[in-house]
């Protein structure tokens, strides 16, 4: 997953139908995100994991004729458009077969509301990509002697508790804390 290419490059590739390795990197990059702003739509777990097979379906399908223009908007404007209208019907078919999902109503899920959701569940999933990415990179030592410290720990604590000294904490803070913000930096660029 570290070796992805640019965004604009995996696009250029899944448009043509014909590359399995694509759509699964494409899918591996953005399934998660199109669910949690599923769910950041008050959709139950169950209905959410349908509903993102149903967007993944309509991306495919709609991806050949997708131009992709970034001085003009970013791709994952067009993924939440394609989200929000598939959620929007869902319910809608849902509130006609008399069945309720979770107090959703069409009325309440705007456009607003969900570029808000899915800015908000972006920064959570490359943050989370961007972790899951970095930590084969550092020692079981380095990473938990991070996430003391970003948990609020004090150095001298953690140097006894890890049996390290105080400046190595520091060392090792800093190594990942860039290390993770490059990562970070580099997916929203690529995924974004």
């Amino acid at each position: 997953m570290s070796d992805l290419h640019t965004r604009e490059t995996l696009l250029m590739r899944i448009r043509s139908k014909q590359d399995d390795l694509s759509w699964e990197e494409f899918t591996a990059a953005y399934e998660r995100y199109i669910y949690l702003v599923i769910r950041g739509m008050n959709v139950g777990h169950h209905d959410a994991e349908d509903l993102v097979q149903s967007v993944m379906l309509a991306i495919w399908q709609k991806i050949p004729e997708f131009e992709y223009h970034p001085s003009r908007s970013k791709f994952r404007t067009w993924l939440c458009r394609i989200t929000r209208n598939k959620v929007v019907d869902y319910i809608r078919s849902a509130t006609s077969e008399s069945r309720k999902i979770d107090g959703v109503h069409v009325d309440e899920v705007s456009l607003p509301e969900i570029e808000e959701i899915a800015e908000k569940e972006w920064k959570a999933h490359i943050t989370d990509s961007a972790w899951e990415i970095i930590q084969s990179e550092f020692n079981e030592s380095t990473l938990k002697c991070f996430q003391l410290m970003q948990n609020g720990g004090i150095a001298k604590d953690i140097a006894v508790e890890l049996d390290i000294s105080e400046s190595s904490v520091y060392v090792f803070f800093k190594r990942v804390k860039d290390r993770f913000i490059k990562e970070v930096r580099r997916l929203d660029v690529e995924w974004s």
